[in-house]
């Protein structure tokens, strides 16, 4: 079982900003940009891991990947662009 020290918050901050540019070169310009990616990566794999290692859950570290995985999949896949017409202006649904 995994403790929660510095070392442990280092993974967990290196393994989210790695997902997170994963899920980025994965979803290219189709989601949301790099900077979200990474920052949703990190913040995800924080909150999923140290809330698996607080409950004392085996293999915190895997499902802290897998739970970022879902959140960046979330993240990407439900972002809405606004629909900009002639002029810059957002064209409203008719």
């Amino acid at each position: 079982m995994e403790a929660l020290n510095g070392a442990t918050i280092f993974w967990l901050i290196s393994f989210g900003m790695l997902t997170g540019w994963i899920a980025y070169l994965v979803m290219g310009d189709r989601g949301v940009g790099i900077i979200s990616n990474v920052a949703g990566g990190t913040i995800g794999m924080l909150v999923v891991g140290i809330l698996v290692i607080v409950l004392g859950v085996p293999g915190s570290l895997v499902l802290a990947l897998m739970g970022t995985v879902c959140i960046l999949f979330v993240l990407n896949i439900f972002h809405v662009e606004p629909d900009h017409g002639p002029g810059g202006r957002v064209q409203p649904k008719e």
